[in-house]
Formats: structure tokens, sequence, C-alpha cells
């Protein structure tokens, strides 16, 4: 919970997407079979096509009940999100759903890259079962990290909403939904909207003095990432970059939307939603709606209430036709309040906008800064730049950087750029400065680490690299195309590594060894396989109804026995991909499937 002590405005872009859904590596992609879509990196590149859609999560449960059996999943989860990033047109998103619904509720959790759990062997960080509490501080004590109350019911999360006022639990929760799902919709026509609500929830926690904000979820559990419905999860920020959009969530700036690009400013004084802040003077609160498809403005109301007072909010202003709203607030000094928008237009789309806190304080009357920065990367290599981006309130004219072991040790400018020559944990410091005084020193910690050196394990033909993520591996010095789990079936003589990588500039090579790939029994897999249409004019389906778990590699080669296709997939089960053929000439081909339990070889030909 950021509180602000005078103002600092900005101008932000609207930005609109979903951080509620699911992948099969949960119970997502029920729809499978006829989707052909299973993996997170598959999932972000049909949400990327849908329209109005910027950014997306994944946020698969966190136990073996509902399908994620391994952290290994998790992790893969978060490397596949890597891939789908694209900052300034795409932002993928990993996280997790923790926690049960009997008896518990369920908490999404992002900027956590380990999996949270309570299962024998099936988590990276422990927190038992329906312990809410540990689950908070967790989540505080990792820098950036955030939880959002999922679809609430009463008497989740120990009673949360209906008990006494937790600071463990208002640092840690940046929201919940005004609507959730349809969880199990299958349309892909943007229309079926969602009639759950939540707006009793958001007010029972206003109420107790929580400081969160109300977005809108999908809760996606079938292959129609972004388009069950036109609703969605509107974020404020700079620009549409992962940082960014991560931010403008863990500052509450955020709205739900029933409208898939509709822009809403609300602001007092001249600061967003999301904002709690102390100034002099009563607030000004003013209200823009603006949809890019015309559609009209029926009311704007304004709710307000007393922070942890326990009494429900209540109407403050209205007015009807209207696409701007502006109100002065009468209030004494030195008291308190918080304030939302609910917007309906004329086809009755609902808006809900997150709160302002404010409170009079008329003893202010100018303002030092309050500093506060942004760290590019907290975790990074030897020689790897860090960018240092001032965020201070209250318009500081001067800043002093202190960053004692880099290059350079001290800055005065307003971003800051520097290396590290040698490991260890280092401390940055910032004091801002204008014609009211000094901000008070705000230092955050910077962990320069050396990349740990991969080890490999063979087992039979198969090799595992000791890095459970952000593997490639290489065959007599090549990049095996497609192989980038943590194990990789061998199927040729020769010498091999793996490359793992730490961040976007850290790199770590295992030794190379050397193996004779054993011989391994051919087609005691095909009970389990099937290979469709053949002949086929270029698109190829492969099928496994079971036996095969894990990962299983595919190889295409010409008649020339030149291998032309090399790709995998996991397999949990029953699984299905298809390979595209079209742009290869018409032929005779080899197609060989290999998995752990044994090799397959099929004739195919295109037609």
């Amino acid at each position: 919970m950021l509180i602000i002590i005078g103002a600092k405005s900005q101008n932000y872009n609207f930005y609109y997407g979903n951080i509620h859904a699911h992948s099969s590596y949960s119970d997502g992609n029920q729809d499978s079979l006829t989707s052909l879509i299973t993996t997170p990196l598959q999932d972000f590149n049909y949400a990327k096509q849908s329209q109005h859609i910027d950014f997306y999560g994944i946020s698969d449960h966190n136990h073996a009940q509902a399908g994620m059996n391994s952290p290994i999943k998790f992790h893969n989860g978060i490397s596949q999100a890597n891939s789908a990033n694209m900052d300034g047109s795409f932002v993928a998103l990993y996280g997790m759903e923790w926690g049960i619904i009997s008896g518990g509720g369920h908490v999404i959790v992002y900027g956590y890259d380990s999996l949270i759990g309570w299962e024998p062997n099936n988590y990276d960080v422990f927190v038992a079962k329906n312990d809410y509490t540990n689950l908070w501080k967790k989540i505080n004590a990792k820098n950036g990290a955030f939880g959002y109350l999922a679809h609430p019911n009463n008497g989740d999360y120990d009673n949360l909403l209906s008990t006494t006022h937790s600071i463990f639990a208002d640092n840690a929760i940046i929201g919940l939904p005004a609507r959730s799902g349809p969880a199990s919709s299958t349309n892909s026509s943007y229309s079926n909207p969602s009639g759950s609500n939540n707006i009793t929830d958001y007010n029972n926690a206003l109420k107790q003095g929580y400081h969160l904000g109300v977005g809108l979820d999908h809760d996606t559990h079938n292959s129609v990432f972004g388009r069950q419905s036109a609703g969605r999860l509107v974020v404020l920020a700079p620009s549409l970059t992962r940082a960014n959009i991560l931010d403008g969530l863990k500052r509450m700036r955020f709205y739900s939307s029933d409208d898939w690009n509709i822009k809403v400013n609300f602001n007092i004084n001249a600061q967003p939603m999301g904002s709690i802040y102390t100034q002099s003077s009563s607030p000004t609160l003013s209200v823009n709606v603006n949809d890019p498809d015309g559609e009209n403005t029926s009311s704007i109301t304004v709710y307000y209430g007393v922070p942890g007072s326990g009494v429900n909010p209540t109407v403050l202003t209205s007015n009807t036709n209207s696409n701007n709203l502006t109100y002065t607030h009468a209030i004494s000094n030195y008291s308190s309040y918080y304030y939302y928008i609910k917007i309906v237009q004329t086809d009755g789309n609902t808006i809900w906008t997150s709160p302002i806190w404010y409170t009079r304080n008329d003893s202010i009357t100018s303002n030092a800064p309050v500093a506060d920065f942004s760290v590019s990367s907290d975790t990074v290599c030897i020689g790897q730049e860090i960018i240092l981006t001032d965020n201070s309130f209250n318009s500081p004219t001067s800043w002093s950087w202190s960053m004692p072991g880099a290059i350079p040790t001290t800055s005065g400018q307003q971003t800051a750029s520097l290396t590290y020559t040698a490991f260890g944990t280092y401390q940055v410091s910032l004091v801002a400065t204008n014609s009211s005084g000094n901000s008070v020193l705000l230092s955050k910690t910077i962990i320069v680490s050396p990349p740990s050196t991969p080890s490999i394990t063979i087992n039979g033909n198969t090799l595992t690299s000791s890095s459970v993520n952000n593997n490639q591996w290489y065959y007599n010095n090549i990049a095996i195309s497609g192989a980038t789990n943590q194990s990789y079936l061998a199927t040729q003589t020769g010498s091999y590594y793996v490359l793992t990588q730490v961040n976007n500039q850290c790199f770590s090579k295992s030794d190379t060894i050397s193996i004779n790939v054993i011989g391994i029994k051919e087609n005691n897999i095909t009970t389990d396989l099937k290979i469709f249409p053949n002949p086929t004019s270029g698109l190829l389906t492969i099928e496994f109804d079971n036996n095969v778990n894990g990962s299983l590699y595919i190889e295409i080669a010409n008649e020339l026995e030149q291998t032309i296709l090399r790709t995998s997939m996991d397999c949990f089960g029953k699984c299905k991909k298809t390979v595209d053929m079209t742009n290869y000439p018409k032929g005779v081909y080899i197609l060989k499937i290999i998995t752990s339990i044994g090799v397959s070889s099929s004739k195919i030909i295109l037609k």
C-alpha cells in the first residue's frame, strides 16, 4: 500500500486484458481434443490475436487436485510467458491461483517466480493449505508480488472481509473482480458475458479498511482466451510493457468494464484511481468517459465511504446522459474518505472503477518529495546494465543516487544507469529534493549472482539438465530446434551440452558429454498412436490416447533421410498436436515419434 502526501500526476494510456485463465498445466484447455491447444504458449498466441487484448495472464492452479502435479510445469509456464511476451505489442503474464474453494478461497498470485504449495514434492515455497496469513506474508516478502481475490464467497480467506482488518492482507491484496467468468464458456464470438456480481464483497472490503481495486475476470477453462465476452480488466499505464502493467496492477490503477475499449478517467485533484494521499482543502472529483465506438453514457454515480468505519459506501452524487462529472466534496479538516465510480452505458454495459482514498490536511501547503523508484532488474549478472527510474512524488527538481560497489557509484541524473563487476548483494538509494526539502532516503536491494553451471545426468538415452527451466540443448555444437525442456531424449550418437539462461543477459554452459545412443525398440507405442490424415494435403495430426507422460519429440525426414522438421510437445495422458507440412514439396516422408518408452516410424505421403 503506497500512501502519498501531496500530489504527482501523470498521463496514462489504457490497456485491456484479463489475468484469470487456465492452461492444461492445471484444469484449463478442457476442449483441447478439438482446439488442439494445450500449452500456455499456445494460449498466449491465441489471446494476442483476440480483439482488444493488450495483456493476458494465465493463472494455473497450484495443486495436483486441479492438475498442477509438478513445479516443473509452473516454471515451464513462466518460461513460455517470457517467450510470448512482446513489450510494446502484447504482454504475457504467468502466475498461480492458490488455494481450494471448499472451506478456503482462491487467490491469484503474480510476480512470484516460485510455486507456492503444500503437497509433498509439489512446491518450491511451502505454505500450508488454507494458511492465508502466511500466504500474505510470503507475498509481501517478494518484491513486486501481489495477490488478487478470485470469485470471493462468504467466509473465504479465513473470513477476511468480515473480521478485523489485517495489515498483512492489506499490503498483499490489490483487488477483486466485479464479475467473474463464465468459467466453462466455449464461446469465441465475444457474446457470453458474465452475470456474476461481487460488488458486495468490494464494499465489505472497503468498509473494513482494505485498500484494493476492482477488476473483471474471465476465469477461462476452455481455449477461448479473450473471446468469450467483451468484458475487460483495464489497466492505466504509461506504456505497454510487462513492468508497467504489473506496476499498474500493484498500484490499483485499473477498473472493471463490460465494454472492451471504453476509456474512463477518474481523478481527484489530478490523482488517478488507486491513489492514497493527503492534501490540503476539499477534494474535487473529475470523471471523463470516452467510448471510441460512440456508445453513450446513461449515468455516472459517485460512491463514497469512510475507511475502516464498518459502514457501507453510499451515493455522494450522480448525473445522467453525460460523459463528464465534476464535483467538490466539502469535507472537514483531517477527515478521510474513499471514492469510486459506477458508469452505466445506454446498452447496459457497466464500469466500476477502483477507489481513490483522500485525507484532508490543511497544514500542508508545500511538500517535500516522497522518494520512489523502480529497478529494471533486482537480480542480475556481472556486467549487466541496470536502470533506476525515478517515480518520486511531489515534483522533485534534483536527485542524489548512491550506488556503492557499482560503476558509477553516484549519479545526479533523474534516471541512473549502473553495472557491477563482482558478485554480491548491494544497496542502491535515492534522495529526491525540491524547494520544500529532501525526501527520506529510500533504498532497494540488488543481487549480483553467478549463474549456476548446469550439469547433465544420463539415464539410457535421456539427458536431464540440473536446471528446471530455460534450457537449450545442443548436438555437435548446433542448437537442437525445439529442445528446450529439462530433459532431452537423444536420438543420435555424438556430443551434447545444455545452455541455460538465467535472464536476458546471463547464460551458463554445461560440460560437453559424448554418448552412444542405445538402440530402442521400434513401434512399441503404435497401439496408442494415431496419425491422420495420411495421405495429407498439408496438415498432419498426431494423437496419443495414453501411456505417454513427459516430453516427446517429432522428426520428419525426406527421402534422402535429411531431417526437415524437428519439434516437441509435452504429453500427460491424452494429447494431440498438428504439424503443418503445407510448404514442403509433395512426396514421401518418414515421420519418427520418439518417447521415453519407444520410437515409432511411419511413412507419410504429402499429396
